[in-house]
């Protein structure tokens, strides 16, 4: 029998973490030269794994993948082993083991992720973490760690310090946990927004911004007895012991220094000779104080020549919208677009901009660039020659280095759109017994917040169509209730039908419903 951990005694949330998400992965690696597996039937190694939650997304899309999870945490791994045999997953393994000791017969992998592991651990597990991506890695394969980072990982430090002061002598964790919030309640009343508006001090932020997590986030995070700091270029003197090399980080847009003026970009030119210490200039200048490194081993050939052509084998996806309202793309003049966490790009090109607008009504699906083409010259009345895709191409990954569009090699199946009888993923189904927050077929987390989406993601087994739906929904006053004020309080058999439409629509736009299958 294990023994307990203080994971047993309080529990980290178990979330899907989209950054880890091989398809991601792979189309980093493809840009850099790599020849990455096929997410579909990929091998994927999870140090650390919790609950399962990152995994269990992956082996609903991929009945072909080999997916393994190793946590120390034996209640944790029972929960994740609960919901895989109550999905019927034959292809997801959860072992209850010490990353420092791995069994020999675990084998290689084409994905290997450590996400909030390296910086938690001892300097012996640090060692043997990255020993294992090594000794686990296949010879194209990429490993996804994360870790805190100076300059920007003092800050959180120093508010670590004065909570564990603070938390002294008590042992039982919910106990530390409430003193924990005590104290940074104190800290953040003790810097409240002044009257001229300005803001509190960046102390006081930190400390409203641990205030929202959870417990479990609050305990194993911040009042860990390890919370480990290095400099970027030390992590990779590391992992270049070890046999590996920094090949990128998760979030391409990280990577950019678009955000920098252009004196400053000429000097961070001059400064970095190197890849490695181009990264470490940016965290100074950034006040990075996390990040999630993409590694490979250290005999890979990584190509620095990154593309507009290599886009050309991709799918793209992106959700950007026109300022201004929309617009007829095929108009005259520059059009400014703003992505999720406000990025911005923008374009004059008819073609360029009728591929913004196939992406935007395609979100979350990913729209392969051949497609995209192909649609938006007939939309223009052009043809889809080498010089539209090269345009293209070249506006996908400007667009990704920005932070407003995805490259993808294999994004997971879905039905963007409800057919006759929608389906809600098992997995979807399964969690929303227990909670409104529920993981999409891409990995993401959708929060049902309310009670007709939550009735609805139940009813949708594939057996009901709109008639059945409509008929099982007035049974739940709650759910029904949520209908009538879709339809804006009208209850009318067509405004009903149009509400539950939309409704139906709406998860399809968070990935929830499960692709029809094939005749």
């Amino acid at each position: 029998m294990s023994a307990t951990t203080a994971y047993d005694e309080i529990a980290y949330p178990g979330w899907p973490y989209p950054q880890t998400h091989p398809d991601r992965l792979a189309a980093l690696g493809t840009l850099f030269g790599m020849s990455p597996a096929d997410p579909a039937s990929c091998r994927v190694l999870e140090l650390g794994c919790g609950d399962g939650a990152n995994l269990l997304p992956l082996a609903c899309a991929w009945p072909g993948a080999r997916l393994v999870g190793v946590d120390l945490a034996e209640s944790a791994v029972s929960r994740g082993r609960a919901a895989a045999a109550d999905l019927g997953l034959a292809n997801l393994e959860l072992r209850v083991g010490d990353l420092a000791g791995l069994p020999g017969d675990i084998g290689e992998f084409d994905y290997v992720i450590a996400h909030g592991v390296y910086s938690w651990v001892p300097e012996a597990v640090r060692r043997a973490l990255l020993e294992a991506c090594r000794r686990h890695l296949a010879p194209q394969g990429i490993a996804y760690v994360s870790y805190n980072v100076l300059p920007g990982g003092h800050l959180r430090n120093m508010l670590r310090e004065m909570l564990l002061m603070h938390a002294e002598g008590i042992d039982d964790p919910r106990l530390r946990c409430a003193a924990a919030r005590e104290f940074l309640a104190f800290v953040a009343e003790a810097h409240p927004v002044d009257r001229e508006g300005g803001a509190p001090g960046a102390l006081a932020l930190e400390a409203r911004r641990l205030a929202q997590r959870s417990d479990g986030g609050l305990f194993h995070d911040d009042l860990s007895e390890v919370f480990h700091l290095c400099y970027f270029r030390d992590f990779c003197e590391e992992a270049d012991a070890n046999g590996l090399q920094y090949l990128a980080e998760a979030q391409f847009h990280e990577m950019q220094d678009l955000g920098l003026p252009a004196p400053a970009r000429e000097r961070l030119a001059a400064f970095a000779s190197d890849l490695v210490t181009r990264e470490q200039y940016l965290d100074f200048v950034k006040e990075r104080r996390f990040r999630q490194t993409l590694l490979c081993r250290s005999e890979v050939a990584l190509g620095s020549d990154v593309r507009g052509a290599m886009v050309s084998s991709m799918s793209i996806s992106s959700q950007v919208r026109p300022e201004g309202g929309d617009a007829d793309p095929l108009s005259e003049g520059e059009r400014h677009y703003r992505g999720h966490g406000g990025a911005m790009v923008s374009t004059d090109r008819p073609l360029v901009k009728v591929a913004l607008d196939i992406l935007a009504r395609e979100w979350p699906r990913a729209v392969p660039l051949e497609e995209l083409l192909a649609t938006a010259a007939s939309r223009c009345g052009r043809p889809a020659d080498p010089a539209g895709r090269a345009m293209l191409g070249d506006f996908a990954l400007a667009c990704y280095a920005a932070g407003c569009a995805d490259l993808h090699v294999r994004q997971p199946a879905f039905a963007r759109r409800p057919g006759p009888r929608p389906r809600a993923s098992a997995l979807a189904r399964l969690q929303s017994r227990a909670s409104p927050s529920v993981t999409g077929l891409l990995g993401n987390v959708v929060k049902l917040d309310d009670a007709l989406a939550l009735r609805l993601v139940a009813l949708l087994d594939g057996t009901r169509d709109r008639a059945a739906l409509l008929r099982d929904i007035r049974g739940d006053a709650e759910a029904m209730a949520g209908l009538r004020k879709a339809a804006e309080g009208r209850g009318d058999a067509a405004s009903l039908a149009a509400a539950l439409e939309r409704s139906l629509d709406a998860l399809g736009r968070c990935a929830l419903l499960a692709a029809e299958p094939a005749p």
